[in-house]
């Protein structure tokens, strides 16, 4: 769940990146084999949650980040449940558009390595564990390109890969962290590899505090902080203001977000006082 703005690409000539996520990751997920799947709802900005859906269920995230009058970029994500702790699903993202060109209001990069490819497409997979009463952990990764590169020009494949922990002691309450790694197709230019972070609390039964961080200079490199309404069972309403990390370049925006889920969020929750 990534998005930022950058200006609009500059000319370059034909690249390709790939990768894969590490080794060391596969050996992580064996270590882990033994546990059970984790049951969770919620998604948080701009970062994987540690979140499961459940099998045969679906989930849908719209969000919108506006950075001024007629500066807009969406991201979509729906998700399916596998079962046995796996899902997968699908991300449309880095839909850039300014309103206030004349011409052409979508903005794409096909080969400029020092900007994120847009738009892009990734196939998504996860697999999420329990190892204790209140902490969770998952494995993801979003494998993609940029739909739009047409003639003879080679795809340049890219990837988002990461490695979430999450600490819930009770429904709604949770604290996430862990590792990403990724390249320059979906990051732009800047560091490839830092840190996620992001927490959730509840003021009430239907709001809740939400924020999120991902670490580094790259066009990743931002935070939010915002609140999460749980309109009903099925609809949240997600509101937010995006803060660029110093040095990135990035700019700062509101972030609204809606999540459609295809189950009821309280089927799955643990017993506590929410």
């Amino acid at each position: 769940m990534r998005t930022s703005s950058r200006s609009p690409p500059r000319a370059a000539g034909p690249r390709r990146y790939s990768g894969a996520p590490p080794a060391w990751w596969l050996g992580l997920a064996l270590l882990l084999g033994l546990a059970q799947p984790a049951r969770a709802q919620q998604n948080l900005f701009n970062i994987p949650a540690g979140d499961l859906t459940p099998r045969g269920k679906v989930f849908y995230q719209h969000q919108t980040n506006v950075y001024g009058l007629g500066d807009l970029e969406s991201k979509n994500h729906f998700v399916y449940g596998l079962g046995r702790g796996w899902e997968a699903g699908l991300n449309v993202l880095n839909l850039k558009m300014d309103f206030r060109n004349r011409g052409d209001v979508f903005t794409v990069n096909r080969d400029d390595p020092g900007r994120p490819l847009k738009p892009l497409v990734q196939l998504t997979g996860q697999k999420f564990f329990v190892v204790g009463p209140a902490l969770s952990t998952s494995l993801g990764t979003q494998v993609g390109t940029n739909p739009l590169r047409f003639g003879g020009a080679r795809r340049r494949l890219t990837h988002f890969s990461y490695n979430t922990w999450v600490w819930s002691p009770r429904h709604h309450v949770k604290v996430v962290a862990g590792p990403y790694l990724s390249d320059r197709g979906t990051l732009g230019a800047g560091n490839r590899a830092g840190v996620l972070l992001g927490a959730e609390y509840p003021v009430s039964k239907k709001l809740l505090l939400m924020g999120d961080f991902v670490s580094g200079r790259n066009a990743t490199s931002v935070s939010v902080l915002g609140i999460n309404y749980l309109a009903t069972r099925r609809v949240q309403l997600c509101l937010g203001v995006l803060l660029p990390n110093p040095g990135s370049q990035n700019r700062a925006g509101v972030v609204f977000e809606l999540n459609l889920l295809g189950y009821d969020a309280e089927d799955d929750a643990p017993p506590g006082p929410l």
